[in-house]
């Protein structure tokens, strides 16, 4: 028996393993369809999102927690920094050190040592990489004032601001999809032109948001792996579309074998 009305779980299935399927999904109205890929989303957005409060709420806590050793005595006024204590003192680990120092040779003599560095002077935060350098004056912070009593203040509010950045991403991410929906949608668009299988956009946008189901299955994992891939887009768009483009295909051999005159 047809199943016209598939749950979350077989049209999970369907969108991934097979092409002959997704002609259920026309039957389909376009709310399940968006359903299905909010449900989706917001499943994606909390596996990576999970990992990523919980990792930011042990910072927090270890921030909290060592404050006195971690930040020193400082004072942000009129686009100059100043420090107390010895220096230069270096936060974070070897693959992207944070270098604080104010001394006049700081810039020299800091950046001969590091291939990859971020240095903070009493005037500027110079960004260093392999083949770059960024500058930023401090004095484009000119009218702030900012102490290590302020950002002492801060910490309690960390939290709770932690929460509306990570509520706000999952929300952006999640418009990102149907963003993406839609322009798979135009390339479905010129396959069903160039097919000839007069697929309504109602249709084409349905097949596109199940066709984007093993793609983002995909990337999700990619996001877990150390070596950063480069225009992951590509791969998801290109995925996307070969479902369907595979999906249309099929609809049109199923027209193709409808007409056949029967013998």
């Amino acid at each position: 028996m047809n199943n016209t009305k598939p749950n979350f779980f077989r049209c999970f299935f369907y969108s991934i393993t097979s092409f002959d399927k997704f002609r259920l999904f026309l039957r389909q109205s376009v709310g399940r369809a968006v359903v299905y890929l909010l449900l989706l989303s917001l499943f994606i957005a909390l596996i990576v999102g999970i990992p990523t409060w919980i990792e930011y709420n042990k910072i927090m806590e270890s921030f909290a927690l060592n404050f006195d050793s971690l930040v020193p005595d400082f004072r942000l006024a009129d686009g100059k920094l100043e420090v107390s204590g010895e220096m230069p003192i270096v936060v974070g680990d070897d693959t992207y050190p944070i270098v604080i120092d104010t001394s006049a040779d700081a810039e020299v003599r800091i950046l001969d040592q590091y291939d990859t560095v971020m240095l903070i002077t009493s005037d500027k935060i110079i960004q260093k990489n392999y083949v770059d350098k960024t500058v930023t004056p401090l004095n484009m912070f000119q009218g702030l004032t900012l102490t290590r009593d302020d950002i002492a203040q801060t910490i309690p509010l960390m939290k709770p601001i932690g929460v509306f950045v990570f509520v706000f991403m999952g929300i952006f991410f999640i418009l990102g999809k149907f963003i993406s929906a839609l322009i798979i949608s135009l390339l479905g668009r010129a396959i069903n032109s160039a097919k000839r299988t007069n697929l309504s956009y109602k249709g084409i946008f349905k097949i596109s948001v199940y066709a984007m189901t093993l793609p983002l299955l995909i990337c999700t994992a990619l996001d877990f792996v150390p070596l950063r891939i480069p225009f992951i887009w590509v791969l998801f768009y290109a995925i996307a579309f070969i479902y369907v483009y595979g999906a249309i295909n099929n609809i049109r051999k199923e027209i193709d074998k409808a007409s056949e005159p029967s013998i």
